[in-house]
């Protein structure tokens, strides 16, 4: 069984590149249209199909016009924490045991077209939008362009463009500096396409693994196979380091997130606080008015009883005892015969005992009025206190709140100056890497490229 090496790696990733849209000095002008294009879809509508859904959730929970994203896509592009997409580049072999136009090539090439199938269904959280194999440099090779999407966020979009989430997602957790979820993700890659080469009868061969006798080429191809190791070492070491910081980040941002949202909450509250204060306020005066009236009234019947009881004791003087006088019968004489008065008199005794009548009468009604009126300036004045009371505690909730909303104002406050403070320190790192001209440095430390890999002949 013959062996060949494997090689993959995270690139930076060039569509246009990769289709050819401009041509490299190390592409064969005369064999790009030997390439094979498995996936070319467009980027941007890719982004509506995993993000369009979740960004109107999000923009819909928003009290703040500032907070809303219009172009998730454009989000992305322009922030730090993520990259638009990011690109696997995949390799069987090398330019001196599996060149193109060989019959090894030809092998190869099939087992990259099933093995990008199958990268496609393994990873359920990537979308590959763009996979080419080119066929028009030294060894057959694949390029793989997706978008990472975790699903179930917490903070920002429910569904967000996060590599690290992605593949924790499918089971890659960081476990230290050296094992990130990207490297281990990578190495389950290479062993899938180490068992669709051997469906072809080739094994992988694994470098590193033996100690047969080497030539001088050999062991300087060896050397810089460990150099290029060491090199993805310290890549997975920044990878770590940059993944903490993330984390740090997102940690930041969620309490921002969730402290605003209180502040937002709270504010609503003392609004709704205050709108019921009014309420009750507006309550409390319209009872105090009606038992001001009711007060009036209780005191001018009052006033109208005091007036009817002293008529009726100015009648009692004058007519003691008597209820009716239409029934009085007069005494009789010593001669059996009866009394007789004069018309006048009679009259007047007969309407003043109808008078006493009618006021005592009167004076009943009164008194029902004065307990009915006393009653409810009770109820009114319970109602009142009720109210008062109600009010106090309604200012009291009030206090409370503007008390947290301080707190939170503070609180937020903080937590921004802290990122303003680390977004000041990363701008003057990234300053001075410039300054020095070590950028394309930098990201060729982050990001193995294959111009490294073509450096050191290793395919």
């Amino acid at each position: 069984m013959i062996k060949r090496t494997i090689s993959g790696q995270i690139d930076k990733g060039d569509v246009n590149h990769n289709n050819r849209k401009f041509i490299a000095e190390n592409v064969d002008k005369t064999r790009v249209k030997d390439n094979i294009a498995i996936v070319q879809d467009d980027i941007k509508q890719v982004y509506h199909e995993l993000f369009d859904d979740a960004l109107k959730e999000y923009n819909a929970r928003q009290t703040r016009k500032d907070r809303e994203i219009h172009d998730y896509r454009d989000h992305i592009r322009h922030g730090r924490q993520e990259k638009e997409f990011y690109e696997v580049i995949f390799q069987v072999g090398n330019m001196d045991d599996t060149p193109v136009g060989s019959d090894e090539a030809k092998l190869t090439t099939e087992i990259l077209k099933e093995f990008t199938e199958g990268f496609i269904k393994r990873n359920p959280n990537i979308r590959v939008f763009n996979a080419v194999i080119h066929l028009d440099e030294a060894t057959p090779h694949v390029h793989i362009d997706f978008v990472p999407f975790a699903t179930g966020q917490k903070r920002g979009l429910s569904t967000r463009n996060s590599l690290s989430k992605a593949l924790e997602q499918q089971g890659f957790r960081c476990e230290g500096k050296l094992e990130t979820n990207t490297k281990k993700w990578i190495e389950r890659e290479k062993q899938a396409l180490s068992e669709v080469m051997l469906t072809r009868g080739i094994e992988w061969e694994q470098l590193g693994t033996h100690n047969e006798h080497l030539s001088v080429l050999d062991y300087k191809k060896q050397q810089r196979q460990k150099e290029l190791k060491t090199l993805e070492g310290k890549a997975h070491s920044a990878e770590w380091v940059l993944h903490q910081r993330e984390d740090l980040i997102e940690s930041a941002e969620a309490a921002i997130e969730r402290l605003d949202g209180e502040f937002q909450q709270k504010r609503r509250d003392v609004q709704s606080m205050d709108t019921q204060i009014s309420a009750k306020q507006t309550e409390i005066a319209q009872v105090t008015e009606e038992l001001t009236a009711k007060t009036e009234e209780l005191s001018e019947t009052a006033s109208q009883l005091a007036e009817q009881q002293a008529l009726i004791a100015e009648s009692a003087e004058k007519a003691t005892q008597i209820k009716n006088i239409d029934y009085i019968e007069t005494k009789k004489t010593m001669f059996g015969g009866k009394i007789t008065v004069a018309a006048d008199d009679y009259d007047k005794v007969s309407a003043l005992a109808k008078k006493q009548i009618a006021a005592e009468n009167h004076e009943k009604e009164l008194n029902a009025q004065i307990k009915t009126l006393k009653e409810e300036k009770s109820q009114l004045t319970k109602e009142k206190e009720d109210l008062q009371k109600k009010n106090d505690e309604q200012k009291a909730k009030i206090d409370d709140l503007n008390a947290s909303h301080s707190q939170l104002s503070r609180t937020i406050a903080s937590l921004k100056a802290e990122i303003e403070e680390w977004k000041k320190k990363y701008n003057k790192l990234m300053e001075f890497i410039e300054s020095l001209s070590l950028k394309e440095q930098l990201d060729k430390f982050l990001h193995p490229v294959v111009d490294v890999i073509k450096k050191f002949k290793i395919r």
